[in-house]
């Protein structure tokens, strides 16, 4: 077992190199860089711990058995965030797992109207309810570049590496992404 701290300061390429040389044991050190955020990731998409922990391991597993696929034009980083959404996506489509409450309910309009700040909490939890329910009605690619951009604060540079696009490429699926959006929320 190779020493974590070892290989503190060598950077993911090198790793990567010596595991396609042969060296398989250092794929625990990616493991240990990025299993934690790997699941967390999952965790963000899927609501649940238990599911999380299952699609991290299998996301883990896919890095490793398709990590001669990796070419090092951009970061590694941003290789297993393009994985680790692509698969929770998948899974979240497959098994249709995000529910969402009904917005038929006048829940608004019950609010005290003398409790501002409790008024601004509710309202904020429906729109951000209403929003991820809109999101769900996109199409995987139109969610995927919106969650990247404002959830993940991705820049446009780094989602330009991610799906091998150009730069003025994203630009214009953020825009048609928002203006679906848009047109989902009126």
């Amino acid at each position: 077992m190779p020493n974590q701290e070892k290989y503190k300061k060598v950077s993911d390429n090198e790793i990567i190199e010596e595991i396609k040389k042969g060296n398989k044991a250092l794929f625990e050190v990616l493991y240990g860089r990025y299993a934690d955020k790997v699941f967390y990731k999952a965790l963000g998409l899927t609501k649940d711990r238990n599911i999380a922990k299952d699609l991290a391991h299998d996301i883990m597993i896919k890095l490793f058995l398709n990590l001669s696929k990796f070419r090092g034009t951009a970061p590694f980083s941003l290789w297993v965030h393009s994985i680790s959404y692509n698969h929770c996506i998948d899974y979240l489509r497959r098994k249709k797992k995000m529910t969402y409450m009904d917005f038929e309910t006048d829940e608004m309009y019950q609010i005290k109207a003398d409790d501002s700040e409790l008024e601004f909490k509710k309202v904020k939890e429906l729109q951000l309810e209403q929003l991820e329910f809109y999101m769900e009605q996109l199409p995987t690619d139109d969610r995927m570049i919106l969650m990247m951009f404002y959830m993940d604060e991705l820049s446009i540079k780094q989602v330009s590496k991610l799906l091998e696009i150009g730069e003025s490429a994203v630009k214009m699926r953020l825009m048609r992404a928002r203006k679906r959006l848009a047109k989902l929320c009126e």
